[in-house]
């Protein structure tokens, strides 16, 4: 008789089991991040969620000044420049957006070197990987290397790509432009910034 308990028993539990198993995920590993995409503008690629009451840098705030090395160890002070503008796109190699838009950030560089500076700000700490990324990538805008994360956290940065379009004469921020943008964008962007300027 007490065999035939057991032997109920773990056949109860054996289903049970199966029923946890097949019916909930309490035995599944996330195998990727769990992205969803909440900005509701098709226009751009956003897939980013910001958590109520985060303090960000915005339009109209003044733009902490700094210097960092570039992928040559030559420090770079990032407003001594000779353009009206400066773009700053913070970005990684682990990002697919940031990589994305990288040749069109050199493309915009290219067709108004005489109005705006880009200046990619990478967050990794691998100069290696960087480099590495820069030369297959043939970008020749200046990177530079944020390695400890003082730049990103001064910029109040939740994620990537970011990009600020700055008026170098009075560190203003014209604009904040939270994920990738299309080179399209981008010029349409510095169209706006130079008729808020006039």
């Amino acid at each position: 008789m007490w065999k035939n308990i057991l032997s109920i028993g773990l056949l109860v539990s054996l289903v049970v089991l199966v029923i946890l198993v097949n019916a909930t995920d309490i035995f599944t590993d996330e195998k990727e991040p769990n992205i969803i995409d909440v900005t509701g503008d098709t226009s751009a690629k956003g897939v980013t969620i910001t958590a109520p009451n985060v303090s960000q840098l915005q339009e109209g705030d003044k733009a902490p000044a700094f210097s960092l090395d570039n992928l040559s160890g030559d420090t770079v002070e990032v407003f001594d420049q000779e353009q009206e503008y400066l773009l700053v796109n913070f970005w990684a190699t682990w990002c697919p957006p940031c990589v994305e838009e990288m040749p069109d950030l050199q493309t915009l560089q290219d067709n108004h070197e005489e109005e705006i500076k880009v200046i990619g700000i990478n967050t990794e700490n691998s100069l290696q990987k960087a480099k590495t990324f820069v030369e297959e990538a043939q970008l020749d805008f200046t990177i530079l290397l944020d390695e400890d994360n003082q730049v990103y956290d001064a910029f109040k940065v939740i994620n990537m790509p970011t990009s600020f379009i700055i008026r170098i004469e009075d560190q203003t921020i014209m604009k904040r432009i939270n994920g990738a943008l299309s080179y399209e964008q981008m010029e349409e962007q510095l169209l706006e910034v130079k008729e808020d300027s006039l």
